[in-house]
């Protein structure tokens, strides 16, 4: 093999392996709104320290609950959380912060598990990549 085909498998590798250092930590801010989060939709890599800042800007209590994409988000309850990713409750003009490591690769949702407000719209796609 000549050096620039050896260095061409070597580059391979750190792309395709990663480089062997812990996924990097990641920062969300999340506004919950009357019955709507902004953004609705959020990408993290998987094993990654994920901190979500939470700002309820609406007045009704909410929270903040990633779950498994096969959970029922009628039903849902902060019991679904993936990997203990619940703000709890926050009040009206309140925000908060949680961190929790990113789960497996694959599609999530997060939702307010209050009672009608998934069903009204307050939920999101959370999607952990490789």
């Amino acid at each position: 093999m000549r050096s620039g085909q050896w260095l061409l498998v070597v580059a391979w590798f750190f792309v395709a392996c990663g480089d062997g250092r812990a996924p990097s930590a990641v920062v969300l801010a999340v506004a919950a709104r009357d019955v709507a989060f902004d953004p609705t939709a959020l990408t993290v890599p998987a094993g990654a320290a994920v901190t979500v800042n939470l700002t309820n800007q609406g007045m009704l209590e909410h929270n903040w609950v990633v779950v498994p994409a096969n959970v029922d988000l009628a039903t849902a309850t902060v019991a679904d959380a993936t990997n203990q990713a619940d703000s709890g409750m926050v009040t009206g003009g309140q925000s908060t912060t949680l961190t929790f490591t990113a789960p497996a690769a694959g599609d999530y949702h997060f939702l307010c598990t209050v009672p009608g407000h998934a069903a009204a719209g307050m939920v999101g796609t959370f999607t952990v990549t490789r």
